[in-house]
């Protein structure tokens, strides 16, 4: 696998994010099952300039290091401190499968224990999203919970997994 880092979200990112949130079986596996896709890139750019301008909200890019170059190839998402839900979303098909998501999820819970010193970090997905899950449980997610027919995706109702993990589940983990 490649070398792998994460960064911020800003404008010039704008071109392959558009491309990946107008492609529908991404926005199906990052949207929880809708398959919603933003209409135009200028759509797309006003989101970014909310969550940037939100204390509680970020984008973050998964960048790979190709040769020399970095390549933008997925997005990690961060919303409300108070429950830490956060969704990774791999943007470039031909990086899955690969492992990326799970070394992106692994990055990022250090970057939300060790950075922003929170205790808790909690996440849902729909039950279908079997890819997903297990990149979550290799990370350390347990799940703590399952509400019955939660999510409505394209395909009907679906299962809401409830996952979490501890920091010192976490800090247990890496010694």
């Amino acid at each position: 696998m490649e070398e792998m880092r994460l960064r911020f979200a800003g404008g010039k990112d704008l071109d392959y994010m558009a491309r990946w949130f107008a492609d529908e079986e991404v926005m199906y596996w990052s949207s929880g099952g809708h398959g919603e896709t933003f209409l135009n890139q200028e759509q797309l750019a006003d989101r970014l300039a909310r969550m940037n301008s939100l204390e509680s909200g970020r984008w973050w890019i998964i960048d790979v290091k190709e040769d020399t170059e970095w390549r933008a190839i997925g997005r990690v998402t961060f919303r409300d401190f108070e429950r830490v839900v956060r969704s990774v979303t791999i943007g470039e098909k031909e990086y899955w499968g690969r492992g990326y998501g799970t070394a992106a999820i692994r990055s990022f819970i250090d970057l939300l224990f060790c950075r922003y010193n929170l205790h808790r970090i909690q996440l849902d997905t729909f039950r279908n999203n079997v890819r997903a899950i297990r990149a979550y449980e290799k990370c350390g997610f347990h799940q703590e919970g399952l509400l019955r027919q939660a999510f409505w995706t394209t395909d009907g109702y679906q299962d809401k997994v409830i996952m979490g993990m501890l920091r010192s589940e976490w800090e247990g983990k890496e010694s």
